[in-house]
């Protein structure tokens, strides 16, 4: 198996995924009919199976925070089901499958770094600013005291 540098597959993972390519090679002996209809009903529900599989960071996306999610892949939701999807649907090999996967985690891992680092740049030059009118305060402060002495003496 290919290096990943983030999806962490599991056992599970791979049985879904294959059950789920199962579906599609099945799918192609109905036209019509409740079979043709439960198929389809089963591969949706397959499809969201291997999303909610996903592990990133020893975290299954089903039992991530809402707000982590959210932060990290919600932006990605629809590529990841249309991922699944499409290599299932084309019997992409297991291997080759969550490699694509662990490039659009890779993707969405970089987005998140480049908006951290924003926020870590925009933090560092809001401190400085602070800072700088901070000294501009006390010079001020001290040129008004200086002021205040020399009419005083007069």
């Amino acid at each position: 198996m290919a290096e990943l540098k983030y999806l962490e597959p599991t056992e599970l993972l791979e049985k879904i995924y294959a059950t789920l390519c199962s579906e599609y090679e099945d799918e192609v002996h109905y036209t019509m009919g409740e079979d043709l209809q439960d198929i389809q009903v089963t591969k949706r529900r397959l499809t969201k199976k291997v999303f909610n599989e996903l592990v990133v960071d020893a975290e299954y996306f089903l039992t991530m925070s809402e707000e982590t999610f959210r932060e990290r892949y919600r932006l990605y939701e629809d590529d990841f089901l249309q991922l699944i999807q499409r290599c299932s649907e084309n019997g992409v090999d297991y291997e080759t499958f969550v490699q694509i996967i662990d490039d659009l985690i890779a993707s969405a891992k970089f987005r998140l770094n480049a908006f951290e680092q924003l926020n870590e740049e925009v933090q560092r030059i809001k401190e400085e600013k602070q800072e700088e009118d901070s000294e501009k305060t006390e010079e001020e402060e001290e040129e008004g005291a200086d002021e205040d002495e020399e009419e005083t003496e007069e």
